[in-house]
């Protein structure tokens, strides 16, 4: 029985020594930063509203065979170059679906309209775990390569972007001078309610440790959105939003005119964290108009899709259309 007892209290010891040892090590992965120093903004932009054109043709191309029927690029022009375009950027998870009604209300405006497909999002296999290909890399040239095709469909151009989109649209905002203004909706710095610091931690752990999925047994089914979240997807988004935002203390936004929406009833994204950047981008000399959904209105995290917000974009569309225009 004693010998039963010595091998029991040896193994009891490993275990906890193996155990230690691991939280030592995902507790080393979270506090090493990760470094973005190479998350350099590299424009290329159209030279004309042909040129916009054929890359964007290009883009159409690719996707063909790859993407749901419903969840590729979509691009509504009249033909010319006007005097005003938009480029609606989605959130994390849903496709270029999630902006239909209010991209059709902008292009009945006189807007030309592109609304991208973020890296990953949209595909067949209509799975989450496509996310965990992510990476920040893939997010800086999406960035980049969405206004150089929305250059020549307009003499100003506005960027405007919901939730992991307001991350790209934020990296925008800090880094190309060729658009006009940026609208934030709900963007991804950090998750609710995680304070700052431990947001930054997540980011760095689930960017270097296998992806985790889940799917969202409150999330209604949809061909055009992926059901659940992925550790990794989230992760290269909260990374990304370190170069989306003044880098150091005094330095100025490349777009002066921002917008920022937020929800106060948002319990996916930190609305404080987004605060943060936008005072920044204020002190620098940016103009900044904020506009915040009241709490007590009950809105989801998702305030555009008509699948999440139904007979309410009624009065949310022309609320965001203001906001754009």
């Amino acid at each position: 029985m004693a010998d039963y007892k010595h091998i029991f209290g040896k193994t009891a010891k490993i275990v906890g020594l193996v155990l230690a040892g691991l939280l030592a090590l995902l507790l080393l992965l979270a506090v090493i930063p990760i470094d973005t120093s190479d998350l350099v903004s590299q424009p290329d932009p159209a030279t004309s509203y042909e040129d916009s054109m054929a890359r964007i043709q290009a883009v159409l191309a690719d996707e063909a065979g790859k993407v749901c029927d419903i969840c590729g690029t979509r691009i509504l022009t009249h033909g010319a170059r006007t005097e005003k375009a938009v480029v609606l950027v989605h959130g994390l998870t849903n496709s270029p679906r999630q902006f239909e009604e209010l991209g059709q209300m902008l292009y009945n405006d006189g807007y030309n309209v592109l609304i991208p497909r973020l890296p990953y999002h949209g595909l067949k296999s209509h799975t989450v775990s496509e996310l965990a290909n992510t990476t920040t890399e893939d997010l800086r040239a999406f960035s980049d390569q969405i206004v150089d095709m929305a250059a020549g469909l307009g003499d100003e151009i506005t960027v405007t972007g919901l939730s992991g989109g307001g991350t790209v649209a934020a990296f925008i905002a800090q880094n190309r001078s060729d658009v006009k203004k940026v609208v934030l909706i709900a963007p991804l710095y950090g998750v609710a309610p995680v304070p700052p610091l431990a947001n930054e931690m997540l980011g760095n752990l689930f960017s270097r440790i296998p992806d985790i999925t889940w799917a969202s047994s409150s999330e209604p089914p949809r061909e055009s959105v992926y059901l659940g979240w992925s550790t990794r997807g989230v992760a290269e988004y909260m990374v990304f939003s370190r170069v989306a935002q003044p880098t150091e203390e005094g330095e100025p936004s490349q777009v002066r005119e921002i917008v920022l929406v937020t929800n106060g009833n948002d319990h996916t994204v930190n609305n404080g964290m987004s605060e943060v950047v936008v005072q920044e981008w204020e002190t620098a000399g940016a103009n900044i108009t904020r506009y915040q959904f009241d709490e007590s209105l009950g809105l989801p995290h998702d305030v555009v899709d008509i699948t999440s917000i139904g007979d309410k974009s009624q009065w949310i569309y022309p609320i965001l259309i203001g906001l754009i225009e």
